[in-house]
């Protein structure tokens, strides 16, 4: 599902309400069939509600830890899954390599750091992260927007491959154009309160 609005009308606010990583103001958050009230949101989550969603930024810098290589961005969430308190790729050799397939990034790549490597090949990186435990519910801020075509390409081709396995993917941008293009549906952020995602 797209979802549209100008540029500060909130969908990000929105999507970090559905990720988990902001309180809303009222209401509840139902994730899979389970309900999260208001008040614990962002802190007493179960678990397995937490993994079930992935999440791809719209600025990936600002999502990037400068201090952990592609590769270890990218397992770091199967890494905590397992109770490790630093991923270390070399244990999760056969899900990196799927994931690097999935969306198109050199393995090349996976020993530098943020700083050493393009937007859209960090962004690649974010996505394969997004996409390390296999999660229900795929969010994205305007996940696209300052991509060259083959990153675009890339990207939006992991997400179909997510959607047609049976996840939610919910695509936030002010482009309604580019959303009608690669959306079952497009929904106006103001019509939200009407709709269910997932």
């Amino acid at each position: 599902m797209g979802l549209t609005a100008p540029s500060g009308a909130g969908k990000t606010s929105l999507l970090s309400i559905a990720s988990l990583l902001q309180r809303p103001d009222a209401g509840c958050i139902i994730i899979d069939g389970i309900p999260i009230p208001a008040e614990l949101a962002t802190s007493k989550i179960p678990v397995a509600v937490r993994r079930n969603i992935g999440m791809l930024p719209q600025n990936p810098r600002n999502f990037a830890d400068p201090r952990l290589t592609l590769a270890e961005t990218i397992t770091a969430p199967l890494a905590f899954r397992d109770g490790k308190s630093r991923p270390v790729p070399q244990r999760y050799q056969d899900q990196l390599l799927r994931l690097t397939d999935q969306v198109q990034l050199s393995k090349t790549l996976l020993g530098r750091f943020p700083s050493q490597v393009s937007d859209g090949q960090l962004q690649r990186a974010l996505m394969a992260r997004a996409l390390s435990l296999d999660p229900k519910l795929i969010l994205c801020d305007e996940p696209t927007s300052a991509l060259d075509p083959t990153t675009t390409n890339a990207i939006l081709s992991a997400l179909r491959t997510k959607a047609a396995e049976g996840a939610a993917v919910l695509i936030a941008s002010h482009d309604r154009n580019s959303l009608t293009r690669y959306c079952d549906a497009v929904l106006p952020l103001a019509d939200l309160h009407q709709a269910s995602i997932c």
